[in-house]
């Protein structure tokens, strides 16, 4: 069976259905009730035709019974020792049926058996007239249900129509945005801040958020692809070389596969920085513990130290300062930050090392005495492969500081920058641990 698919079609259904369900269980309440009102109605007049009887004697009492002439008036026997004495003239000779109240079937009526002194007085008030009424009633009925069903139905499509058309409007803004590839806020379809325009907002932040995505993961694309082809090139370039290797000397040889070494390097640690940053986007919020300041900060001082020999890395006692972090990301940022300090520091100069704790937060900050940061490139400082006028020429994939504020965001935290002519100063701001935090 082929069921109905629109929205519509079934809320028209349902509707409908929902109105003739009501339709009919009144039409019974109603019928059940007019029902009970005339059975009862009917055992009361046969009661009092016997009060009536019951009380006339003789001649009184033959003129009463033979006063029921009509087929829908009551049918009246009166027995004497089982022998039958007196009946109404629309009657049988004797009653049908065994002698007791309750329903009779031919006719159709409700018996009434009393016993008085030595009569017995039997009485069938007709119901014929009775469900006449209620066959009447029953047409009215299905007259109305029939009614209802068809205003149900006209008034399902009206309210789903009515209902349904902002939906209808979504839709619509939808199928155009994968038409046209132009992916734009869902416009509200309702005049009011109902549900509808709740959802129209919903769709328009997600359609943002993956349009902002999308959009990011191009630019990654690109850059990624666009810094491949710098090492992809050395190595093609060194392989035609090589190529030539029974006309080339030790010597070249040797250039060409350290160039292509270097290259593929390169190439590894960009793939890596990459995936970094991709996890971390993909993650979310890290879960934080309780870590000691000292050992972390002693750790990266050792291998600054081993990068550049010469340079002077000055660690200003911690103290017991302890953070909330997620120890391997929040290591991997403090590297990403020392080693650009180490980077661009002058052969024989000092990199500053201090813990900053103020209010909620604890900062590290990091201080080099090279060159400075020029103002125009500050905005783009923490931009995937942004490489500044004091970049050129340094080795590096330039995603160490985006991976490093990608990384302290996910810590709930941040980094401010200050740079001038004597230097920089990054400060990686994390969250303060309690002193009651385990």
């Amino acid at each position: 069976m082929n069921f109905p698919r629109s929205l519509r079609t079934r809320f028209t259904i349902q509707t409908g259905g929902a109105i003739v369900s009501l339709v009919v269980v009144f039409a019974i309440i109603t019928i059940l009730a007019v029902s009970f009102h005339l059975y009862d109605a009917a055992a009361s007049d046969a009661l009092s035709v016997y009060a009536g009887l019951k009380q006339a004697h003789g001649n009184t009492l033959s003129v009463i019974v033979h006063e029921y002439t009509r087929s829908v008036d009551p049918h009246i026997w009166i027995l004497q020792h089982g022998h039958v004495i007196l009946r109404s003239p629309n009657t049988a000779p004797r009653p049908i049926g065994p002698l007791i109240g309750g329903l009779a079937r031919e006719p159709i009526s409700l018996r009434l058996v009393e016993y008085h002194a030595d009569l017995t007085y039997v009485i069938d008030w007709p119901l014929k007239p009775d469900l006449d009424l209620l066959g009447d009633l029953v047409l009215v009925m299905t007259i109305v249900g029939i009614a209802a069903a068809a205003g149900g139905v006209l008034l399902g499509r009206w309210t789903t129509h009515r209902v349904l058309e902002p939906v209808k409007r979504m839709t619509r803004s939808v199928e155009h945005m994968l038409s046209t590839n132009q992916f734009l806020p869902v416009e509200n379809p309702s005049r009011t801040d109902d549900e509808f325009s709740q959802l129209a907002r919903l769709l328009s932040e997600l359609v943002q958020t993956l349009e902002a995505r999308w959009q990011r993961d191009r630019t990654l694309l690109a850059d990624a692809a666009h810094q491949l082809r710098t090492p992809l090139e050395v190595i093609r370039g060194n392989l035609d070389i090589l190529r030539n290797w029974d006309s080339i000397d030790r010597a070249t040889e040797e250039d060409s596969l350290t160039a292509m070494d270097r290259a593929v390097s390169e190439m590894i640690t960009l793939v890596g920085d990459l995936l970094t940053l991709e996890h971390v986007r993909n993650e979310g919020p890290a879960q934080l513990q309780k870590h000691s300041l000292r050992t972390l900060l002693e750790d990266a001082s050792e291998d600054a130290r081993a990068l550049n020999p010469s340079l002077h890395i000055l660690l200003h006692d911690p103290g017991q300062a302890a953070v909330l972090i997620h120890e391997p990301f929040a290591r991997r940022a403090l590297w990403a930050v020392l080693e650009n300090a180490v980077k661009y520091s002058p052969d024989g100069g000092t990199i500053e090392i201090t813990v900053l704790p103020q209010g909620e937060r604890c900062g590290i900050a990091i201080r080099d005495h090279g060159p400075g940061i020029p103002e125009e490139d500050i905005p783009h400082i923490f931009t995937r492969f942004y490489r500044g006028q004091n970049g050129r020429g340094k080795s590096g994939t330039g995603l160490g500081l985006s991976i490093a504020e990608a990384l302290m965001r996910s810590q709930k935290g941040y980094i401010t920058l200050e740079t001038g002519e004597e230097g920089t100063t990054f400060t990686l701001w994390f969250l303060r641990a309690p002193a009651s935090s385990t």
